[in-house]
């Protein structure tokens, strides 16, 4: 038990570390600077910062709509209003614990106590939904490559390499998510691959979500159109991030050059490697944008970021408020009521 805690502190002090070492860097590299502040807060940018914000929360109520389609497919009688106060709090948490899926672990934290007896099939949908939400952005950063070099927009000689991996990456991930779709709809499919997780995973709930998985493969209908609004909300998003590029001075090739090096970042940044990502995709962001030629990518994210976490707040107001509703019936604070 003590060489787990161990473990558990030391992960958490590396992330730390990483994520101070990355801002560091920025800062260094003057990729970002205490000018980006300044500029960012100057009157006339007020306006991109408030069409930002709107631009993400309205990709978050299209976001709810996804989780809550694929919550009702499993049986979930959920309001769109109780949704959203998830997703709201799910993204506040996404801020303040390690890696950008510490929100879901929350969201799925809530759902699992209002299941009784079926704890984890929610926690399924719940990386479903994140899935979803994930392969949207990998579909993009393809068809943007693959638009770049067909019309030879942009001359990439001097990053093969690092182009090679991001394509092989990316396509492998994406061929890999059509296939589990493909082969998810085959019932012996379904039946062999549950009963290896039950034999591997009897009472652990990796089964449960494997079952969750299972139970919304049943419905390709609803995956399919979750996956269509998981298109709409990365193409909303894009448009806030196109939005913040008003502010940075950019000396970008067009829109699908920007987009492609969006996606990509975005595929990257959301390996969990630093306390709410913080300095990682804006490294990223910092390196991927260099490759168009522009030196602005890391302060973009920023801004984004800091869209991200003002909208974001919400959700603190939210926990605290069903925290406060809950303390005269229970003490334990552990369940939301939906509606």
């Amino acid at each position: 038990m003590r060489k787990k805690k161990t473990i558990k502190y030391l992960k958490a002090f590396l992330k730390i570390a990483i994520a101070i070492l990355a801002i560091w860097i920025l800062f260094k590299t003057e990729k970002i600077s205490r000018e980006s502040f300044i500029k960012l807060f100057q009157a006339k940018n007020i306006p991109f910062l408030f069409l930002s914000g709107l631009a993400f929360v309205s990709s978050q109520l299209l976001a709810t709509l996804r989780l809550v389609l694929l919550l009702r497919a499993i049986g979930f009688r959920i309001r769109y209003s109780f949704g959203f106060r998830l997703t709201m709090i799910g993204n506040f948490f996404s801020m303040v614990i390690p890696g950008t899926v510490g929100g879901d672990i929350v969201k799925g934290y809530y759902l699992m106590n209002k299941e009784g007896n079926n704890k984890g099939r929610s926690s399924g949908i719940i990386i479903m939904d994140r899935v979803l939400g994930f392969f949207a952005i990998v579909f993009f950063a393809i068809v943007a490559i693959i638009y770049l070099f067909q019309k030879d927009i942009v001359k990439l000689d001097s990053y093969h390499r690092e182009l090679d991996f991001i394509i092989i990456t990316i396509s492998s991930l994406f061929g890999l998510f059509v296939a589990f779709l493909v082969f998810g709809r085959n019932q012996l499919f379904r039946r062999k691959l549950k009963t290896i997780f039950l034999a591997i995973f009897r009472n652990n709930i990796l089964y449960y979500i494997a079952e969750g998985f299972g139970l919304i493969l049943k419905k390709p209908r609803t995956v399919i159109f979750s996956f269509i609004i998981s298109l709409l909300v990365q193409l909303i998003s894009f448009a806030g991030l196109l939005i913040l590029v008003n502010i940075s001075s950019v000396n970008m090739l067009g829109i699908i050059p920007l987009f492609a090096v969006i996606s990509v970042v975005k595929i990257f940044g959301a390996i969990p490697v630093t306390p709410g990502n913080i300095g990682w995709i804006e490294l990223i962001a910092a390196f991927g944008f260099s490759v168009v030629g522009s030196n602005t990518g890391a302060e973009i994210f920023l801004y984004w970021r800091l869209v991200a976490v003002v909208c974001s707040l919400s959700g603190l107001y939210l926990f605290m408020a069903q925290r406060r509703e809950q303390a005269p019936k229970n003490r334990n604070y552990t369940t939301l009521e939906p509606g």
